[in-house]
């Protein structure tokens, strides 16, 4: 029994020590995000919105709790424009502060020059 006890508290320690946490912020310079979407590595969709019926307005952040491990991140704004960081890590404490050039149009026309 003391046996069980014992890998009960490991396994509660590797638990919390795997957790992680994301912070979103929204810099963007006053264009809503009306959609927060994150998605484990591997998983074919991208799940439910984490804003729900609320919205990420300018200097508004979101934090979120996850599992240690590589995410992909999208944020859709008022006019359906996205921000999409793909097999990000999440590692401990790790903040997005979202800027215009973030946007995936911005990057799609970037010169790199």
């Amino acid at each position: 029994m003391a046996r069980i006890i014992l890998a009960l508290a490991v396994a509660g320690l590797a638990a919390q020590a795997s957790a992680s946490s994301l912070a979103i912020t929204n810099t963007t310079g006053g264009w809503d995000m009306m959609s927060v979407y994150i998605s484990p590595f591997g998983a074919a969709g991208w799940g439910e919105n984490r804003l729900g019926d609320s919205t990420l307005t300018e200097g508004e952040t979101l934090s979120i709790e996850l599992p240690t491990g590589i995410y992909s991140i999208r944020l859709i704004d008022e006019d359906g424009d996205t921000y999409t960081r793909m097999n990000s890590p999440v590692m401990g404490s790790v903040e997005w502060a979202v800027t215009l050039d973030d946007l995936d149009a911005a990057q799609a026309y970037s010169t790199g020059g």
